[in-house]
């Protein structure tokens, strides 16, 4: 099995500091209510944890965890999100993981002895209903990962099955899961922190020990596929569209990147670390780092919940050269890292297009994008653009017989700062001087409809 050899020469990481800010995402909606608990474990103030969508009955719904409840919330206008489900559970706790299968919602909590609990919304928002409440098959799980595919559910770190995955199946009642299998994978990086699912094979996020291929489609026989060892503790994953490629957080320590997996050569056995990347949104006057917590993808887009920084979204058309293209700060109170406050998680999936985040102290964020996504790939423009980072002049050298094209110069904030359109002429060159120096985007587009948006260091 080839080892991987995370070589800082062959790294994209590159971490770039500037002022809070909001790029290219509007927000739509937002919900908070200070009254409800709070978990304080070392003095953290954590009112809310991980969140998930559905659409049910043509509508769609968000749902949050809460310290002590599970939030249900209508967004199909998401200006007005309206609760309309709250549900208590046993204890306060500063973990709440939630999925979905058609119109029933999956919840898990860590520390605690509720269980799983199934929540039925054929009826919604009318009537929200917990169906299941059980402690049948653990009393808690770390996270959980559900293939809709196969109508599986597997748990990762639960106390029935420390050193492995417990796994259910609801393809025949969505209400009454059934035990298919405790699987031992000691052998193969014992405990899973988290892990994504396709095609029956899990990637798992095996804290310390790694990032762990496993063919899972014989539950009694699971097969290492490939693996890796990274240097911290890796924390979550997710798979490009095409499969070729994955993506993983490590957050401990912070300041860790996420790293671009190639997963091209996983019939040999073979997984390699090919890239990684890094952005700092907030000053940093301190000695924390920014911690990129949970990542999700939808079409060429990755879609990073990373903490202070807030939700960061990145465009992976061309998969080891990730560009960001938009933030939004659901944390801006922070004025220099100090670790566990801000953005859990996120959901980019709801036909609307519109963007479920939680943040840990200020609640329910929904936002949507003001890039033309769908339409076409931000990064199919060829673009040679040098030096980056600049002085003085930036060279803009685009392909020959590229016909008219335009370029914006735009500051963090997304205030456009210069632009010009071009007439024929694949040269441009675009003077800095003046500009205070930190990262700036520039937007290139033709004619013909070809675009590209690229970072700028101006020093």
């Amino acid at each position: 099995m080839k080892k991987t050899l995370l070589l800082l020469v062959l790294s994209m990481a590159t971490t770039f500091a500037f002022s809070q800010s909001n790029l290219n995402m509007t927000l739509l909606g937002h919900w908070d209510d200070d009254t409800l608990p709070v978990a304080s474990p070392g003095g953290l103030n954590l009112q809310y944890s991980g969140c998930w969508g559905l659409v049910a009955n043509g509508r769609e719904f968000a749902v949050l965890g809460g310290a002590h409840h599970l939030l249900f919330f209508d967004v199909t206008e998401p200006t007005q999100p309206e609760l309309v489900g709250k549900f208590a559970g046993t204890a306060t706790t500063i973990w709440r993981e939630i999925k979905s299968y058609k119109n029933r919602v999956y919840a898990v909590s860590d520390n605690t002895n509720e269980g799983l609990m199934i929540f039925d919304l054929s009826q919604a928002p009318a009537t929200i209903t917990r169906s299941y409440w059980s402690n049948e098959f653990f009393n808690k799980s770390h996270s959980i990962t559900l293939d809709t595919t196969s109508g599986r559910i597997y748990l990762n770190g639960t106390d029935v099955a420390s050193q492995g995955l417990l796994v259910l199946d609801i393809s025949q009642n969505p209400d009454q899961p059934t035990l298919l299998a405790n699987v031992d994978l000691t052998q193969y990086g014992g405990y899973i922190h988290d892990s994504y699912v396709r095609n029956d094979t899990i990637y798992a996020s095996s804290g310390y020990e790694g990032y762990y291929v496993i063919d899972m489609k014989d539950l009694n026989n699971p097969v290492l596929i490939a693996n890796t060892a990274t240097g911290g503790y890796n924390h979550n994953s997710w798979l490009n569209r095409a499969g070729t490629y994955a993506y993983y957080t490590e957050e401990v320590p912070d300041g860790q990147s996420i790293k671009i997996v190639n997963l091209q050569n996983l019939a040999m056995n073979e997984i390699e670390v090919v890239g990684s990347f890094l952005d700092a949104l907030t000053p940093n006057g301190g000695s924390i780092l920014p911690v990129p917590h949970n990542v999700y993808i939808k079409d060429n887009l990755l879609f990073d919940s990373q903490y202070e920084d807030g939700l960061l979204v990145y465009d992976i058309s061309l998969p080891t050269q990730p560009v960001l293209v938009a933030h939004y700060d659901t944390h801006p109170e922070n004025t220099v890292y100090n670790r566990y406050y801000g953005n859990w998680g996120n959901y980019p999936w709801l036909p609307s297009g519109t963007i479920i985040a939680g943040d840990m102290q200020n609640g329910l964020f929904l936002t949507k994008l003001d890039l033309p996504v769908g339409t076409h790939s931000v990064g199919d423009l060829e673009a040679n653009i040098f030096p980056n980072p600049v002085h003085s002049t930036l060279t803009v050298q685009l392909p020959e017989n590229s016909g008219a094209w335009s370029y914006r110069l735009l500051s963090p904030e997304g205030r456009l700062l210069k632009s010009e359109r071009r007439l024929g002429d694949n040269l441009a060159h675009i003077s800095v001087a003046g500009l205070a120096n930190g990262l700036y985007f520039l937007e290139l587009s033709t004619d013909s409809g070809a675009t590209s948006l690229r970072k700028v260091i101006v020093e």
